[in-house]
């Protein structure tokens, strides 16, 4: 069900690129992860947007996290993904070349759904909530309340938003629509203004 909400006409901040070079990217990388052994397993490549650079690390056949450079949550997510799944270098897949590709179809309004395999990192629960965040369709919004009671957990507010809070593939589980109750903004880890962008692209495709 679309929600009310009130999405108003604020223009985008001007946005630059996260990082000025290849080897920029590989430095903060390696300040991210830390001390890493062995042959890297996963690839991490920086993927511009029109709301900003992120960062998708993939290996070569799924995607395990898709994230915005300046997510302050970035470098800890980093760490502990190569420290549970393994070393994290610089490069690319055929997974994140096909994820760019949809990205931008996304953006340019020709992509409702996307086709990327996904690793979920977290707890069952967690992983509950984000593939029922997946289910919600394109264009559409809910709160936290409903999506606990589309898990047959009504009780489970406060924890569906600590897991929505937590999502680390952005976009592709689209936890940008979610919003309150009263169809407000709630927080959002990129920050509500590309909530906010995000769904104003969705309503503006999904309109006749």
């Amino acid at each position: 069900m679309q929600l009310g909400l009130d999405l108003g006409a604020e223009p985008l901040p001007k946005i630059e690129p996260y990082f000025a070079s290849a080897q920029a990217f590989s430095k903060a990388l390696s300040a991210w992860t830390g001390a890493q052994k062995g042959a890297a397993k996963l690839f991490a490549h920086p993927v511009e947007t029109p709301l900003g650079t992120m960062v998708a690390i993939c290996d070569a056949t799924h995607l395990h996290l898709l994230e915005f450079a300046d997510r302050k949550e970035l470098p800890k997510e980093l760490a502990k993904l190569g420290a549970s799944t393994g070393t994290i270098g610089v490069g690319q897949t055929s997974i994140t070349r096909a994820l760019e590709m949809q990205l931008s179809a996304y953006f340019d309004g020709h992509l409702k759904q996307f086709d990327i395999t996904l690793i979920l990192h977290g707890t069952a629960f967690t992983a509950d909530v984000w593939c029922a965040l997946q289910r919600l369709p394109f264009g559409e919004t809910t709160s936290y309340g409903a999506l606990a009671k589309m898990l047959g957990n009504p009780t489970a507010t406060r924890a569906v938003a600590r897991a929505n809070g937590a999502n680390q593939i952005a976009i592709l589980i689209p936890c940008h629509r979610v919003i309150g109750a009263d169809g407000a903004l709630t927080g959002y880890a990129g920050g509500l203004w590309r909530k906010r962008a995000l769904l104003e692209l969705e309503a503006r495709d999904q309109a006749p």
